[in-house]
């Protein structure tokens, strides 16, 4: 009897052994990749004057409040631009969808109303299985200044971007073909305008970031115009985002800025301005 005991004692234990090993070997143990969409590629979904590939989330509001004031240039007299007034714009716009937003807007020069939407076709993700964010923005600007014998179609411009962009570990960088176009110019402008904005962003730590963009037209252009660079510091206070920068144009919206701009950033002539972004959240 207490050969048998031990005998089974010893079959159950090996039985036990092999099962464990059977278990091991059809449930391997891996590591959970997770493939998140990555954060922060920007930090507001304007750098300056051109659109990021930051979008809003569903159901989320972004206020913005851009002063671009006069050139730095112009002295203590003039207070360094401070004096000369500030071209401002003030915009809401509201996530539709985690990928879809539209916006509204209105600038003080020329008064112009500008309507715009904005839809994320692609996110970076965590994983590299998506290695870029590309996104597509479409605005339509009024002029709605008084009393210059305009109709409603005269008035009109419009702009189409394509935003692509890559976070590599602190730094991002953005690449933006555009097209512009205005159904009345001055003799001599051409109708359409081309550019490719160029946008960097390096993260400095948790709260501050450094960034910079330049917008130069390719083919025709204006007569006298001149391609617009800024750099901006970047603060993000727990609530909102504050950009303090310095830019060559005084104009908001990229078809403006394109059409506008007459300064040269490396001669001298830039300007101060600050953008405040704010989110609020609309509820579930």
């Amino acid at each position: 009897m207490k050969i048998s005991a031990s005998f089974g004692l010893l079959i159950s234990t090996i039985t036990l052994i092999l099962l464990q090993d059977v278990t091991h070997a059809q449930l391997p143990r891996e590591r959970v990749e997770l493939d998140e969409p990555v954060d922060n590629i920007f930090w507001a979904t304007s750098n300056i004057g051109v659109s990021t590939v930051r979008n809003l989330s569903a159901r989320n509001l972004n206020t913005t409040i851009i002063h671009t004031f006069g050139l730095v240039n112009g002295g203590v007299e003039q207070f360094f631009g401070l004096d000369d007034g500030a071209n401002t714009r003030i915009g809401l716009d509201y996530g539709i969808t985690d990928r879809l937003s539209a916006g509204i807007g209105r600038m003080t020069r020329n008064k112009i109303v500008d309507i715009r939407g904005k839809f994320n076709i692609l996110r970076q993700t965590t994983s590299g299985s998506t290695p870029v964010d590309l996104a597509l923005k479409v605005t339509t600007g009024i002029n709605t200044t008084p009393g210059i014998g305009f109709d409603f179609s005269d008035r009109l411009s419009y702009l189409v971007s394509v935003m692509a962009a890559r976070k590599f570990n602190q730094f991002s960088l953005q690449l933006t073909p555009m097209l512009a176009h205005f159904n009345t110019v001055s003799p001599g402008n051409p109708n359409q305008l081309i550019g490719l904005g160029i946008l960097s962003n390096y993260e400095l730590n948790d709260r501050f970031s450094i960034s910079a963009e330049y917008l130069p037209v390719i083919g025709k252009r204006n007569p006298g115009t001149r391609n617009t660079l800024g750099a901006a510091l970047n603060i993000d206070t727990g609530g909102h985002i504050f950009q303090l920068f310095f830019t060559s144009s005084q104009w908001h919206g990229e078809q403006y800025i394109m059409a506008n701009n007459r300064d040269r950033f490396l001669d001298g002539d830039f300007r101060f301005g600050f953008n405040i972004h704010r989110v609020f959240g609309l509820g579930r």
